[in-house]
């Protein structure tokens, strides 16, 4: 861990320095002005706001690095617009060694937990690349019946991320009202077949809450549709026949004319004609 220290008061400097290097076995350098430090490769700055130059573009040139302003009074210039613009904390002086090491420890697990959201938000992109899904208008509570396993876990993950919420999983068998404790959430419920329980619907309604059902339930009606191509869509899935005929409808008919496409599901063009009907598909021309 380097620690850049940009401060003109020497003792100061020295002593962050030193206590730093003791209790953080940080690698510490000390620069006088923010001009000097410029050119500094840190992964901590601590900056003294309070130096000639101009503080704003140092900051510019820094903010993919953690800056700690260390100020002698709070003002717009030197701590409100330098956290506006990419400065993470600030310390009014006098302080003690230990505020700052514990700011310090504090954002370096802030911005590894940072890092790790976002390298498992570029897997879950990757591992759904192949679904394609154009996200439906919806209304909570979204009631869902089982379609293929990634189709679900793409609209789920789609949902999350137009909702700015985090996902939370709850089997509806084992519900407790404590469960759901945040409405900023989105609770993604499964199991309500089995308990089928009207007080447990009216509470989950009050929260972004999807709930997912079995292919042949029959007892809620404002069931969602979703709709998805996926270059592997049947990788996990077992299909019927009817499923397996509806998505190749669905994907290829308008790539092939009527002829040929029911040449290729072995039916008639009447037949497709009647399947079209039957699964609500419209050709479009």
């Amino acid at each position: 861990m380097k620690i850049i220290i940009v401060e003109n008061e020497i003792y100061l400097a020295q002593s962050i320095q030193n206590n730093l290097t003791e209790k953080l076995k940080a690698n510490c350098e000390i620069y006088g002005s923010f001009n000097e430090a410029l050119d500094s490769n840190g992964d901590i700055y601590i900056v003294n706001t309070n130096l000639e130059g101009n503080l704003n573009n140092f900051i510019e040139e820094k903010k993919d690095k953690i800056i700690i302003l260390l100020v002698p009074y709070v003002t717009y210039s030197n701590v409100t617009n330098p956290l506006n613009i990419g400065a993470d904390d600030y310390l009014q002086k006098p302080f003690t060694i230990e505020e700052l090491i514990r700011k310090i420890k504090h954002l370096r697990e802030y911005y590894t937990l940072k890092e790790k959201v976002k390298k498992l938000e570029n897997f879950i992109e990757f591992v759904l690349k192949d679904i394609e899904l154009s996200l439906p208008s919806y209304s909570f509570p979204i009631f869902l019946k089982s379609t293929p396993t990634k189709t679900i876990e793409k609209f789920i993950y789609e949902v999350a991320k137009k909702e700015n919420a985090l996902i939370e999983i709850i089997d509806l068998t084992k519900f407790k009202e404590k469960h759901f404790n945040n409405k900023d959430k989105l609770y993604f419920c499964l199991n309500y077949d089995k308990v089928e329980d009207e007080e447990i619907l009216n509470f989950i309604s009050k929260f972004k809450s999807v709930i997912l059902l079995p292919k042949n339930y029959d007892k809620i009606n404002n069931i969602l549709e979703i709709e998805a191509n996926a270059k592997n869509f049947f990788d996990e899935e077992i299909l019927s026949i009817e499923e397996y005929i509806k998505f190749i409808i669905k994907t290829h008919q308008h790539k092939f004319p009527d002829t040929e496409l029911s040449k290729k599901l072995g039916i008639s063009r009447k037949s497709l004609w009647e399947k079209r009907k039957k699964y609500g598909i419209f050709k479009q021309k």
